[in-house]
């Protein structure tokens, strides 16, 4: 969109203009809530920052011809980003565990963003790869901790290593791992 029709298509909206305003939200709905979620790894914050955005966007709406100087969509996104700003800093050195964590995702649907999945198995698929490159005794540890939700005790029990060892060898697991999969998106990105 040009500058002059995003100007007129703001002005429909601050108008009452309930198409205009349906477009508006089908436009950027998507984009801010992918782009909170990326950023909070929560669903729940990202619902809550995406409304937040929303709020403050048809609030300031009617100030944004004065901002000529940018384009719509970077308003929007500048909005949303001290949004989440505003969020961490008003959370700081509090621990916030997304609700899917605290209960076992037992009270939630699954997300059925289809970007958001699609990222997810991409994801696990990498992981996966690269778990099969890393030694088979650290293979061995992340599979039981994280596949099988074993705990330490367990694991040196199954292993006869004792609990210190596990730990430190979960340690040099997960350090090789993500030096793998740091290595492969480094690559990917080339």
């Amino acid at each position: 969109m040009e500058k002059r029709e995003e100007i007129v298509f703001v002005k429909k909206i601050v108008s009452g203009d309930e198409k205009a305003f349906r477009e508006f939200y089908k436009m950027f709905f998507p984009k801010i809530y992918k782009y909170a979620y990326r950023k909070l790894q929560n669903r729940e914050q990202a619902e809550d920052i995406t409304s937040e955005t929303f709020f403050k966007i048809f609030k300031h709406l009617d100030t944004y011809e004065s901002r000529m100087n940018e384009g719509l969509d970077i308003w929007v996104y500048s909005i949303e980003r001290n949004a989440i700003r505003d969020l961490f800093r008003k959370n700081a050195g509090v621990e916030i565990l997304p609700l899917e964590e605290k209960w076992g995702n037992v009270l939630l649907p699954p997300i059925d963003d289809p970007y958001i999945m699609m990222e997810r198995k991409e994801i696990e698929e990498i992981i996966n790869e690269e778990l099969q490159k890393i030694p088979k005794q650290y293979r061995e540890i992340i599979k039981l901790r994280f596949f099988k939700k074993k705990h330490t005790r367990e694991i040196a029990a199954t292993l006869g290593k004792n609990e210190g060892a596990i730990k430190i060898m979960q340690f040099r697991a997960l350090s090789a791992l993500k030096e793998k999969v740091k290595e492969r998106i480094k690559n990917a990105n080339q």
